[in-house]
């Protein structure tokens, strides 16, 4: 099949458009612009790599395609994480299929109807009947296909490693926990402004490193560092996947790891982890989540500091275990015992069983 490049500068963009093809390829960022540009949707068939980009109504993506999405015949979209914040990732979903058929017209129908919030608004609960009742509506229009049941695949096993976080750095963790503010010095205090902020914070304790009033980086620890050098000295000559989630437990991690290199230092850094010419590589779940094949390069990835992000957990461990993998895939994931670390997981684990509900339902 032949296909048109939309990804590029104004210029070729428009030239591409121009071009008789089966396929165009656009990213989403450059899809408003497309739905702007268009005299008339000239495509009949839409394909959505990673629907979850749309999930948020919100977004010029989403507004952009329910534009015109009366004017294709055909859509199809593909995800491995099709609701990994809870069943509502799938309104937004669902209704570019249906328009609203299923699910209802609007997301406030949606969630009044199978949905309980708090007093705020911020937190959706599925009612009693809510997974089954939403299950059935989806059913005609998707099917499951999971990797487990048509790839051949070798294991993926998760392995939690407890990190004990060093008497000073708990005792920092503490005081912050508790009065949202901790001096570290007379020149250095930490805070957090509310509880989401807080959060934020602690998850930063338990890494290593955490910013203080003036945005300066302070380490409090080295914990999780030297529980990764314990992991290099296991697998032995291996290489290692890390994701990582602050920038500045990047910065650290490379202060103790002078052969680290994140995935963005090079346009070559994919290739060369491949050939196995990096012993370490460091990844954002954020950036690098989607569309890297990383597996040929090793087999082990280590979760330096947990995410609340299931989708961004899922996909990134995808990197490794995947077609083309030869060998069992680790996860090791560090975590500081007594510490917000071991809440994020749990909340990891209620979203995961959310979604592997919806996902073999669909089977």
């Amino acid at each position: 099949m032949t296909y048109a490049m939309l990804a590029d500068t104004p210029a070729r963009r428009r030239k591409a458009l121009e071009q008789e093809a089966d396929v165009y390829i656009i990213n989403f960022e450059l899809l408003p612009w497309l739905v702007d540009e268009m005299q008339w949707w000239q495509w009949p068939t839409v394909i959505i790599d990673e629907s979850t980009k749309v999930k948020n109504r919100a977004t010029k993506l989403f507004k952009a395609l329910r534009k015109v999405s009366k004017h294709w015949e055909r859509l199809i979209e593909l995800t491995g994480t099709p609701s990994p914040q809870g069943l509502t990732d799938l309104w937004s979903q669902l209704y570019l299929i249906d328009h609203g058929e299923r699910l209802g017209k609007t997301v406030t129908a949606f969630r009044n109807r199978w949905f309980t919030s708090d007093y705020m608004g911020w937190k959706y609960e599925p009612k009693p009947n809510a997974q089954r009742e939403i299950e059935s509506r989806c059913r005609d229009v998707c099917l499951s296909m999971t990797a487990e049941d048509y790839l051949d695949l070798p294991d993926m096993m998760v392995d939690d490693i407890a990190v004990p976080l060093p008497a000073s750095a708990m005792k920092v963790y503490q005081r912050l926990k508790k009065d949202l503010t901790t001096e570290i010095s007379a020149e250095q205090h930490i805070t957090a402004v509310n509880a989401a902020s807080l959060v934020n914070k602690l998850l930063q304790c338990t890494s290593g490193t955490v910013y203080d009033e003036d945005g300066q980086h302070v380490k409090l620890h080295t914990a999780k560092a030297e529980a990764l050098r314990d992991i290099q000295d296991t697998i032995g000559g291996e290489s290692l996947l890390v994701a990582y989630q602050f920038r500045h437990e990047l910065k650290m991690l490379r202060e103790e790891f002078p052969e680290l290199v994140e995935i963005r230092d090079s346009a070559d850094a994919m290739d060369q982890w491949n050939r196995g010419e990096l012993k370490m590589l460091a990844v954002h779940p954020a950036s690098a989540g989607h569309g890297l094949n990383l597996q040929h390069g090793g087999r082990h990835i280590v979760w330096t500091t947990p995410t609340w992000n299931l989708e961004h957990y899922i996909q990134t461990n995808a990197r490794l275990h995947r077609t083309g993998q030869t060998k069992p895939v680790i996860v090791y994931r560090l975590v500081a015992p007594g510490t917000v670390d071991e809440r994020v997981l749990t909340a990891l684990v209620d979203k995961g069983t959310v979604q592997k509900l919806l996902v073999d339902s669909l089977k």
